[in-house]
């Protein structure tokens, strides 16, 4: 298998969907069995990704998680980012990323495969090893292919080439996806090839400095810009590789009671 070098994990975000449950803790600190002390996305995410064999690992937290002590700390070693934006409502997770691509670390390096991965989801180890060994040499968005019609997540769209060309909600069905395929929806989860760093941090600063006036910006509007310049390809999974992303109380509610108890044994947990 071929590797994965680096790994960045976002988040900072507030978390504001799921507030009922985590007004006192942030999102990605939530124990994935609903019980204080236990195992929580994050933790996860290290574990998964030291089984991947990714080498350095970057979590990006705001001024009330960055550095938190976790249950993997004494198995992988991490690297804390601070975003230190005070009112985070105006942060996007773009703004989280810059932070990352311009910290002292040289992560966008041209010489690593960088995995860039949102924290709020829970999923197959396995899948790392998908993304890791899919042959085309371009970087690559990870994709659920057994979706759900459905305008409440995000939605990659591929021209008759299989090239991502657009993504994000609400598209289904509607002129901008004209003579497009939906090939599933995005998992939050993509690696970035060496030769698109440059461009990567660049469309970044873009984005934050001029496509939304300053304003929140999400790393999915960067990847947008990478799809339109034909640098992102796609890659599927299916049934067969359980995934979930966690953004409301009732999703939370599943992921404790039937996902993560199916899953634990796969980190021998």
């Amino acid at each position: 298998m071929k590797n994965i070098d680096k790994a960045v994990i976002l988040a900072a975000g507030l978390g504001n969907r799921i507030s009922k449950i985590a007004s006192d803790t942030p999102k990605p600190l939530l124990p994935l069995d609903g019980k204080a002390g236990s195992p929580t996305f994050l933790d996860w995410h290290l574990w998964s990704l030291k089984k991947a064999g990714v080498s350095e690992i970057f979590i990006v937290g705001n001024k009330k998680t960055c550095g938190t002590k976790l249950l993997a700390d004494k198995d992988v070693k991490v690297t804390w980012i601070l975003n230190p934006t005070d009112d985070l409502s105006t942060s996007g997770s773009a703004h989280s990323a810059q932070f990352a691509w311009h910290s002292e670390h040289a992560i966008l390096d041209g010489k690593s495969r960088v995995v860039l991965m949102d924290a709020d989801i829970l999923y197959e180890p396995s899948l790392f090893e998908l993304l890791a060994s899919a042959e085309d040499p371009r970087s690559k968005t990870l994709v659920c292919a057994d979706y759900r019609l459905t305008n409440e997540e995000v939605m990659v769209f591929a021209d008759a080439q299989g090239t991502p060309r657009l993504h994000g909600k609400g598209l289904l069905e509607t002129p901008l996806t004209e003579g497009l395929a939906c090939v599933g929806e995005a998992s939050g989860i993509l690696l970035w090839e060496a030769a698109d760093h440059d461009a990567l941090a660049r469309t970044n600063d873009w984005v934050i400095g001029f496509a939304t006036a300053k304003t929140r910006a999400e790393h999915e509007d960067v990847t947008q810009r990478m799809m339109t310049l034909g640098k992102v390809a796609s890659v599927g999974f299916g049934r067969e590789r359980a995934f979930m992303e966690c953004d409301t109380p009732d999703e939370y509610a599943v992921l404790t009671s039937e996902m993560y108890p199916r899953l634990r044994s796969l980190l021998s947990l």
